[in-house]
């Protein structure tokens, strides 16, 4: 397998065949070898981990296609160019102390110190309580230093055109204009909510069934040309815009608003969970563990989790403030083991080392069969029974991992997936004892269990007898007859009443049965549970022996009709994304191609009679993958999804596989990324899954997801009819989000 290592800018990217036996010494090498890097100027990361020498790749737990970051190390700077950089510091800090001379005290004409006034944030936009510090000069602007009133921040210097005098009159429902320019309370992310205060400008006035609500546009911008369109139901009080006046026209009575009241307007609580009411006990603004807000002094924050601990309540106690810059609560703090500091090593662990592996000459198979999933299957969920819509008989894939992400067969490395209330969804067949057959339409499983695999020892021999549970009843439970522990059940003439199990057989089983594929791992359709029984296994201890019939509409893949099939809808080995492209990089020559299924399951004519391939192929009219007369009228009759169609069945000359993956990158939800079901094409041409649409509804998001196009509140929504029924006759069974 490969990884990928990038530099820190991501300018330059290379890929290094690695596996769990490689170094980091191996992979610096090469990275030298292709980047022309010195192994003494890298630094190497992962998740976080600086990657040091005297360790396995194995040992960060580095998987298939991951990606390293590569720092190079700065060459050492000599005595002249540091004496530049500390000038450079120097005239930097002298600039900043003769920006703050430059500032002159200066009075106002609109405002004097103390005065309370409404200030705007320029971090949200919105309006808080704030009081006039100190009026300064600079150049020919007024800046006035302002302290918050209310909100824990720092003093601040703003222009005059960011503050205002103190919204203190609120206007009465009624006597709302529109085209009116007022202040209101309003929450963008969570509408419903108390929020900060904006401006509002009014363009329409809903008074209906005592229900107030006022239509405008919401002022989230610092120079003004940012608006909201939104609608807005009454609830908080409406505040009247304060113009400015000047000191020589104000009144006594204008001096006495310009006074701070001491009362802050309603602005949404620090903790949702209380309300910030001190009386209550809360963990998400108390301690975590008694839920006291009191001795805030002793309260000290984690900097992982961001709770709150009293020192008293932690085990055991700390009796003083910790001086660590970075306090982590007992949960979060990491195992020293895991933490790996620049220039230090990885603790030593009491898992085995790999490099026992090296000697004993053990091979990893370039890693493959340790890859992590890097797709999940939504099409169906993981207990669905039957076949996984838009995989047919015969799609063979290079690794098990693939087929986990299929979802044929999800477990990468168990030979049966299911439950023991349910039954079994799916088994793959290897072959893995003596005792087994294979026949093709029929075989001989044997169950799990009985063998001792601690340390990986996969190849262990039977070592204790197998017993009716977990996936070994979970199979049995296949079966249409009494589950009976004891000596088995036999379904006889109503085996096919049974519950469905897809098969998926192996290379490996090539070993004693013909019906194999040479490489690789195929699905074979469905099969049912005839019988199941203990057997006294050639090591003595008991064995449960499953007979399984296949019962699938498919033909098999080793019979002329299914090899026709597959070559009809152009099934090929499927291997990882970049997994080619990748191995033709590591090879000096280029890669040959893979053969086809259906070149291997041909017979070895041409290599006996030295005859080339092309003249060989010539010989054989090559059929091209076409689609059902049905599904091209449905295709063609959906007009509006046209371009989108002409881009999938642009592939059709690549098989079946190519087709399907262009329609479901194609017709894919951008709200729950998955196939569209039940999909409703709006006015600008976007396709969103019905359910999907209704959840945005229903949020009040009445707008396109793909394209914000606004759709109204009053928007017809109607189903796709003829593209919902196109993309069920691709996916047959398909149900859409569970």
């Amino acid at each position: 397998m490969s990884i990928k290592v990038k530099t820190i800018d991501g300018k330059k990217e290379i890929a290094v065949k690695f596996n769990k036996l490689t170094t980091v010494e191996d992979l610096k090498h090469e990275v030298e070898k292709q980047l022309q890097v010195e192994k003494n100027s890298q630094r190497l990361f992962f998740s976080g981990k600086q990657l040091e020498n005297g360790y396995n790749l194995d040992n960060y737990k580095i998987n298939f296609n991951d990606i390293i970051l590569l720092m190079i190390k700065p060459k050492r700077l000599d005595n002249t160019e540091n004496k530049v950089i500390s000038n450079n510091d120097k005239n930097t800090k002298e600039e900043e102390t003769r920006n703050e001379e430059e500032l002159e005290t200066a009075q106002s004409l609109y405002y004097k110190i103390g005065d309370a006034v409404d200030c705007k944030d320029e971090r949200t936009n919105a309006w808080f309580e704030a009081i006039v510090k100190n009026i300064y000069k600079k150049d020919d602007k007024i800046l006035y230093e302002i302290a918050w009133e209310f909100a824990n921040m720092s003093l601040e210097k703003v222009a005059e055109a960011h503050i205002r005098p103190r919204a203190h009159r609120s206007i009465p429902f009624n006597e709302l204009d529109v085209d009116e320019k007022v202040m209101i309370n309003y929450n963008i992310d969570k509408p419903k909510t108390t929020g900060f205060w904006y401006d509002f400008t009014i363009t329409k006035i809903m008074d209906k069934r005592g229900q107030r609500e006022l239509v405008g546009r919401l002022h989230i911008s610092r120079d003004d040309s940012g608006r909201l369109c939104i609608r807005k139901k009454v609830k908080e009080e409406i505040y009247a815009i304060e113009a400015p006046k000047l000191l020589t026209e104000r009144t006594a009575d204008d001096e006495s608003f310009m006074i701070s009241n001491g009362k802050a307007r309603l602005v949404p609580p620090a903790c949702e969970e209380c309300n910030d009411n001190p009386n209550m006990k809360c963990r998400s603004c108390g301690c975590y563990i008694c839920a006291g807000k009191e001795e805030e002094d002793t309260l000290l924050i984690c900097d992982e989790c961001n709770d709150m601990f009293h020192m008293k309540c932690l085990e055991p106690p700390l009796l003083e403030v910790p001086q660590e810059t970075y306090w982590y609560c007992p949960e979060c703090k990491n195992d020293e083991n895991e933490i790996v500091r620049a220039g230090d090593k990885l603790k030593e662990t009491k898992r085995k080392s790999i490099s026992d592996d090296k000697k004993l000459g053990r091979k990893w198979g370039g890693g493959m069969a340790n890859v992590r999933r890097q797709k999940i299957c939504y099409m169906v969920p993981e207990n669905h029974c039957g076949p996984i819509p838009g995989v047919d008989v015969g799609t063979t894939w290079m690794f098990r991992i693939q087929v986990s992400e299929a979802g044929v067969h999800r477990p990468p490395v168990a030979g049966i997936h299911g439950r023991e209330k349910d039954g079994a969804y799916s088994i793959v067949f290897s072959g893995g004892y003596e005792e087994d057959y294979d026949y093709g339409d029929e075989f001989l499983y044997s169950g799990s269990g009985g063998r001792d695999l601690s340390g990986n020892k996969r190849i262990s021999t039977q070592s204790k007898d197998q017993t009716l549970t977990r996936m070994n009843l979970a199979l049995a439970k296949n079966c249409n007859a009494p589950v009976n522990d004891k000596i088995g059940a036999d379904a006889k003439t109503k085996w096919k009443e049974g519950k469905p199990v897809r098969v998926v057989r192996n290379y490996k089983l090539g070993k004693f049965s013909k019906y194999a594929p040479k490489e690789g791992n195929r699905y074979d359709g469905i099969y049912k549970v005839v019988k199941y029984y203990p057997d006294k296994s050639t090591h003595g201890f008991v064995m449960w022996k499953y007979v399984l019939r296949r019962d699938d509409p498919s033909p098999a893949p080793w019979t002329p009709e299914g090899k026709e099939k597959i070559a009809f809808l152009g099934l090929k080995m499927l291997y990882p994304d970049g997994y080619l492209e990748t191995m033709e990089k590591f090879s000096k020559t280029t890669v040959k191609k893979r053969p086809t299924i259906e070149d291997n399951s041909e017979e070895d004519n041409s290599e006996k009679d030295n005859t080339p391939i092309k003249k060989f192929k010539s010989k054989k009219i090559k059929q091209t993958f076409d689609l059902e007369d049905e599904l091209k009228d449905l295709i063609e009759n959906d007009k509006v999804n046209t371009t989108l169609w002409e881009e999938c069945k642009a592939k059709l000359s690549d098989g079946k596989p190519a087709f399907l993956s262009c329609v479901s990158e194609r017709f894919k939800c951008v709200c729950c990324l998955g196939i569209l079901y039940k999909p409703v094409t709006t006015p600008c041409e976007h396709n969103i899954c019905l359910k999907c649409l209704k959840r945005s509804f229903s949020s009040e998001i009445y707008f396109c997801p793909t394209c914000r196009y606004p759709l109204g509140e009053n928007y017809d929504i109607k189903v796709n009819q003829t593209l919902s029924s196109a993309l069920l006759l691709i996916y047959p069974g398909y149900k859409g989000e569970q």
